[in-house]
């Protein structure tokens, strides 16, 4: 009775701005650090204001950051696939946990069956394409070091990220292997991918094709990427 209802919906304004600049702050920890503090404070509250928390958990939380530098911070587009990455990896942690395709399991399928296989994949992987060398930086920032001066790929390099024994991993991966790895995600048979590859290179003959598909899917397989398959 002795705080009139304004000051309290103030002082609730504030705890949920600080609880969610917490929340932002705990999964975008290399940003911050990227940012620093004061910059990252004020992208903080500029996306509590576009975004306002509509989860129930607050982990979750964030999940348009990425989408929100892309036009804040346009000066400064590292930022944005820094983010992009971070959440990834976050995402990559925190997937649920799936059986794992064995190469075993692959050797007993009848020969006559591999053009109609599908495969299905890992909830934790996701694919990022990256313009800068945002690794190294996320690698040196990750443990407190200088990170390396930011240089731009004359290329974009696809990376791959995904979960194994409860820690993310990630790779970057050639054009070849991305858009492979795109076309079996997305439910493309074994025979597709294979056609894929063999159009990507005008010398590559259709056996050469079969050889490379198969050698993505075992690497997959044995990096524990995929879960099941489907004929």
């Amino acid at each position: 009775a002795k705080v009139g209802a304004n000051k309290r919906l103030a002082i609730y304004f504030d705890s949920y701005r600080l609880r969610s600049s917490e929340a932002l702050a705990t999964a975008y920890a290399t940003l911050t650090s990227l940012l620093g503090d004061a910059m990252f404070v004020r992208i903080a509250r500029e996306y509590i204001h576009e975004f306002p928390s509509t989860y129930q958990n607050m982990r979750w939380y964030g999940s348009s950051m990425r989408e929100h530098l892309l036009y804040s911070l346009p000066e400064h587009p590292i930022a944005a696939e820094m983010a992009a990455f971070e959440w990834a990896l976050s995402l990559a942690f925190d997937a649920e946990d799936v059986a794992e395709l064995s190469l075993q399991d692959l050797a007993e399928i009848p020969p006559e069956h591999w053009n109609a296989l599908q495969f299905k994949f890992h909830p934790a992987i996701h694919m990022v394409r990256l313009r800068w060398n945002i690794i190294p930086i996320w690698k040196a920032l990750d443990v407190e070091e200088p990170p390396p001066a930011l240089s731009q790929d004359s290329i974009h390099t696809s990376w791959i990220i995904w979960r194994r024994e409860f820690n993310s991993q990630f790779r970057s991966m050639d054009e070849m292997e991305a858009i492979a790895l795109y076309m079996a995600m997305t439910g493309a048979t074994f025979e597709e991918v294979c056609e894929s590859i063999e159009g990507q290179e005008a010398e590559t003959t259709a056996e050469e094709a079969m050889t490379i598909a198969a050698q993505y899917m075992a690497g997959w397989i044995e990096s524990g990427m995929i879960t099941s398959f489907a004929l």
